[in-house]
């Protein structure tokens, strides 16, 4: 299988092998607010968010903490500075079966969430509240420590 390899119209699926483990994948996200994600792996996944404010993106790990927790940060790059990590003790992610993951980046609530499942905004787990108001997201980069199996959609049911 190559690196990307378009299965449905409805997911990007692809393999991310050992020996391509720092491929780092981009994708323009300006006018989207939420992703679908189905992992397969048994390393860390990291989910970059570049915006439109300079120096400034958000970062969310799962399977960070040695496989045992999930991790949303906000980075300044140009002063290496951080807010505190907001951390969960869950990962999402399985070795032998996709797990769904889905996040949330609302541009007018300035809130970045990750929950379980397909249903936007349900079963959240971990969220960050102070995203810069000026900030809007325009890029995800998606980066695994080891190999992974990825299954990527956009379209997701929103509760009422």
């Amino acid at each position: 299988m190559s690196l990307l390899d378009m299965i449905s119209a409805d997911y990007l699926t692809f393999v991310t092998k050992e020996n391509l483990q720092n491929t780092t994948i981009y994708w323009d996200v300006a006018g989207v607010s939420s992703a679908l994600f189905s992992i397969e792996t048994c390393g860390r996944v990291d989910i970059n968010f570049t915006t439109n404010v300079a120096h400034v993106f958000y970062e969310v790990r799962l399977g960070d903490c040695s496989n045992r927790c999930t991790t949303i940060r906000k980075i300044v790059s140009y002063n290496t500075e951080s807010t505190p990590t907001v951390k969960v003790h869950m990962n999402p992610l399985e070795c032998s079966s996709y797990g769904d993951v889905w996040i949330s980046w609302d541009n007018t609530t300035y809130r970045l969430e990750v929950g379980t499942g397909h249903v936007l905004h349900q079963d959240v787990f971990v969220a960050m509240d102070n995203m810069d108001n000026n900030a809007i997201v325009e890029r995800m980069t998606i980066h695994s420590s080891l190999s992974a199996k990825w299954k990527i959609g956009k379209a997701l049911t929103s509760i009422s």
